[in-house]
């Protein structure tokens, strides 16, 4: 019976990156996926800047770089074709070296990292196979899987199982993990339609047409790729809903918008098919070693693009506190901090996509008429956009991140990345920093280099200790001095996937810092 270090089940998209990140760690992998193929519709369409920081941490975002096109903005228009309210995002900083929304191309993403995934030799790839079976326990995991075209069958050991299975997930079902349930179920016609190659979309916004008869968003993605997504109403007859004359003249009001010479007839309708959404969120990511990913742990309604960026975080996160487990860096408590950690972010998550689903969704005629008229006074006073929030700083308030030196600071948050076209070492910023924890200091005494060198429990850091002077490359382009002065930083432990585990001000700086490590060192020791 062959034993491997982890087992991954399932090879979608979220499996498929989970698949990369560990083999890159060094872990001896077995991925087991009951399709062949992928799947040749185009599903999520939408990553933001975290997500293309992590692809960056991957070595693969040159290669996604080639399927993305930038969101360039968002425009709220009422059922009479009247604008409510534009924003731009041109403007907007990169807080993470990136555009904070791209719509992509789901099949060519799973092609990336299919075919990235090949070059490793610890991956092996059970394509064809279903896990029938799984008994559990603290130390190890048995499964039992069978190739669906001969019903032969085997078994297998592993030290870890992660689940990426799906929204039916086996795994989560055969662990009796429950789900909260946020009722909040919409059912929605979900439209993909190709423009032809003659025209071009020239206005890369998105459009919520806020109709509270039909509410209907408008997504240019890429290569003239539309996705369109209408609202279903109680009394609609669906067979008839989704005729392909029914669904272009849903488009028809708005799709001139994209470009003034194209019209319903301009393209080809890829498909059109009902999609119930759904918020749901485990009580649990990790039973024993067993851990939850991607849908089989949560989902979120679109609203805000966030279910497959979520699912490539979720294993981020874990990946590189496995990783130390393993290496022997790091005790198993840390573990539990996977789901501390995930349940906290992905409950945030779900809970702001039904919100702004109200917003765009309703079909409340008062709403609606309040709904509009805060757009039209935000129109006139931009200040009352603060209401609204385009971008969103994933903050940890639990887990992994100190809660006893600076409790009111920027501990859980992400750090800034500057542009990632400075360079240092030939390093953007991530990969000067490591990837294991790190210590920055902004400040104009280097000789505190020799001070830090006598605290004790240094070694963490593996020698990623960096004292940043006002004239540091990385602090040309502004923000992590803005940052820093609006936190009032001087000092930051950075955890190896760049949340903030701890910082302080400037005042002892020695001591403070001194205290920031052994409280790491207490939490993490193995």
């Amino acid at each position: 019976m062959k034993n491997y270090d982890i087992a991954i089940v399932g090879f979608g998209p979220v499996g498929a990156a989970a698949a990369n990140m560990f083999a890159e760690s060094g872990f001896n992998i077995i991925v087991v996926e009951p399709k062949y193929d992928i799947w040749d519709i185009p599903r999520a369409v939408h990553f933001d800047g975290q997500t293309q920081r992590i692809f960056q941490s991957m070595g693969i975002f040159d290669q996604i770089q080639e399927i993305i096109d930038p969101i360039l903005g968002v425009n709220f228009i009422n059922r009479n074709g009247k604008e409510l309210l534009s924003v731009s995002f041109e403007s907007h900083p990169k807080l993470n070296g990136y555009y904070d929304g791209v719509m992509f191309n789901q099949p060519k993403f799973e092609e990336i990292l299919r075919k990235n995934a090949s070059k490793y030799s610890n991956i092996e790839l059970k394509l064809g196979w279903q896990v029938d079976k799984l008994d559990s326990n603290i130390d190890s995991n048995l499964l039992e899987i069978t190739n669906k075209a001969t019903n032969q069958t085997e078994s297998l050991t592993s030290t870890y199982v992660i689940a990426a299975d799906g929204a039916d997930s086996f795994v989560r079902k055969n662990l009796n993990i429950k789900m909260h349930d946020y009722k909040c179920d919409q059912d929605w016609v979900v439209v993909d339609y190709l423009l032809d190659k003659k025209y071009k979309v020239l206005d890369k916004s998105r459009y919520q047409i806020c109709d509270y008869k039909r509410p209907t968003t408008l997504l240019p993605i890429t290569n003239n790729h539309i996705r369109w997504e209408f609202k279903i109403n109680p009394e609609d007859d669906l067979e008839q809903l989704e005729s392909e004359k029914n669904i272009r003249s849903f488009m028809e009001p708005h799709i001139w918008r994209l470009n003034p010479d194209i019209d319903i007839n301009s393209g080809t309708l890829i498909r059109s098919s009902k999609y119930s959404f759904h918020g749901l969120l485990v009580d649990e990511f990790k039973i024993n070693n067993c851990f939850l990913i991607g849908d089989s742990a949560h989902q979120t309604p679109p609203f805000l693009g966030q279910g497959l960026c979520q699912g490539i975080k979720d294993s981020y996160n874990l990946c590189w506190k496995l990783k130390g487990v393993n290496d022997g860096i790091y005790n198993k408590k840390i573990l539990d901090t996977f789901s501390i950690e995930r349940r906290e972010i992905n409950d945030f998550m779900i809970r702001t996509a039904i919100k702004q689903g109200n917003v765009i969704g309703t079909q409340n005629m008062v709403k609606a008429f309040m709904r509009d008229t805060f757009f039209s006074i935000a129109k006139i006073f931009p200040k009352a956009l603060s209401a609204l929030k385009f971008q969103y700083s994933w903050k940890l308030n639990d887990g992994l991140i100190d809660k006893d030196l600076f409790p009111n600071g920027a501990n859980g948050v992400i750090i800034p990345q500057p542009d990632i076209n400075i360079r240092v070492d030939n390093k953007q910023f991530d990969q000067y920093l490591g990837e294991s924890f790190s210590l920055i200091i902004l400040n104009e005494d280097e000789t505190l280099i020799d001070d830090i060198s006598n605290i004790e429990f240094m070694d963490i850091f593996k020698n990623n200790i960096h004292i940043f002077n006002s004239k540091h490359p990385f602090l040309k382009d502004g923000r992590l001095a803005k940052w820093s002065c609006e936190n009032s930083i001087s000092a930051a432990i950075i955890r190896p996937d760049k949340h903030i585990y701890g910082c302080c001000d400037g005042v002892d700086i020695i001591k403070k810092i001194e205290k920031l490590v052994k409280n790491l060192h207490n939490e993490v020791n193995a």
